[in-house]
């Protein structure tokens, strides 16, 4: 049995370096418990375990290119998560001393406020216009999701598609809008600051 899922595991990432979204969907669904499961372990947070296992996912597809070369999907997978975990708890170390440095250091908060509110506003921009992009139900679920802040159970009883289905859906999206929204990261944070 194991055999035949590493046989299986190959092919679909042999299809998926060539661009196969089927394939993408097939590991997808196949690797979402365990990916999570391995970052809720290390997270000991349903909320981070989602949006880490999403980010997982979104990784492998950016890189898809790459599938082919993958000889262990699990261990790479497991080794994504603690990559993602890391990463995630980094961010949480630089927003915390964010927090702080805005609290004791006085800056010319009209310049500031005015800076960033035009960031803002030309990521809403773009934000609107990528959305606007996305085939339609990866829009509605995104939409929902973001905008709205339903958790995926209720889009996908909204929607009538699987749980899986839906963050399939917002990985996607993302995927699609990153690297959008990546060229405003500096520019936000230079606002901010």
């Amino acid at each position: 049995m194991f055999d035949h899922d590493l046989h299986n595991d190959q092919s679909l990432l042999q299809l998926l370096s060539q661009g196969d979204e089927s394939a993408f969907d097939q590991l997808f669904h196949g690797n979402w418990d365990h990916v999570y499961s391995a970052a809720f372990y290390m997270t000991k947070s349903s909320e981070l375990a989602d949006d880490i296992a999403q980010e997982t996912f979104l990784t492998l597809w950016r890189n898809r290119q790459d599938a082919a070369e993958i000889k262990n999907l699990k261990g790479f997978l497991y080794t994504s998560v603690k990559f993602q975990v890391h990463k995630a708890f980094r961010r949480m170390r630089v927003e915390d001393a964010f927090a702080v440095y805005m609290r004791h250091h006085s800056v010319d908060t009209e310049f500031a406020e005015q800076e960033s509110l035009l960031a803002i506003k030309n990521l809403q921009e773009t934000l609107h216009e990528g959305i606007a992009h996305l085939p339609p139900q990866q829009q509605r679920a995104f939409r929902l999701s973001r905008e709205q802040g339903l958790t995926h159970d209720d889009i996908s009883k909204l929607m009538g598609v699987s749980k899986k289905t839906v963050k399939d859906y917002i990985v996607r999206s993302l995927a699609f809008l990153r690297p959008l929204l990546d060229r405003y990261e500096l520019l936000l944070i230079l606002a901010f600051f």
